[in-house]
């Protein structure tokens, strides 16, 4: 499906162009009852809230006790705020991604004189919020990659707080809202897709 593609959006009326069984997916009663709060918070306070606001209204329907930080080092500061405003709420458990302390030489990863040479460890951030029991786990900046890593091995469900993006200042949607980052992307874009096509005529 190209759903990306399409103009009319049909779906949002609820005449569906694929055939499916919708209702049979969500047979389990935790999906149904995070389905239920989730679309709560949306119904009662579409556009009055924040992010944060959102998970701590969603959280309080599901009726979790705890909830998990990960974070990336370098926005301590502000998973220090968020935590803050949250304790207030939860009990929170908070693991930082240089958690253990393991080097670049020991995992494997690529060193640069951009960065340090202690490895991100995402999954024993995950881990840690496992063993210590936490019902939702909030996602604050990890690298890409190293958040498909955390959500592959976090046993509660995982909330994306911010996406990390240094050069947009963590707001990755900016790159299609400025005209002129998106227009240089799409020219990139273009280029390596007529590359590709001439390797593939060889």
């Amino acid at each position: 499906m190209r759903c990306d593609l399409c103009a009319e959006k049909p779906c949002r009326e609820g005449n569906a162009c694929s055939s499916c069984d919708a209702a049979a997916l969500y047979a389990d009663a935790e999906d149904r009852r995070m389905m239920r709060a989730a679309s709560e918070v949306e119904a009662e306070y579409y556009g009055e809230v924040n992010r944060i606001e959102e998970i701590i209204l969603f959280s309080r329907k599901m009726g979790y006790k705890k909830l998990g930080l990960s974070f990336c080092s370098g926005l301590a500061e502000e998973a220090a705020k968020i935590a803050h405003i949250l304790e207030n709420y939860f009990e929170i458990e908070s693991v930082n991604c240089k958690v253990c302390g393991v080097p670049k030489s020991e995992m494997g990863a690529m060193e640069s004189d951009k960065v340090g040479k202690i490895s991100c460890n995402p999954i024993e951030q995950a881990e840690m919020l496992n063993k210590a029991g936490t019902e939702l786990n909030l996602l604050l900046g990890l690298c890409v990659g190293h958040d498909a890593i955390f959500i592959k091995h976090s046993q509660a469900p995982v909330v994306p707080l911010a996406a990390k993006d240094r050069m947009l200042a963590h707001n990755p949607l900016g790159a299609v809202y400025c005209s002129a980052i998106y227009k240089r992307m799409l020219k990139e874009a273009e280029e390596a897709r007529a590359e590709k096509e001439g390797a593939q005529e060889k």
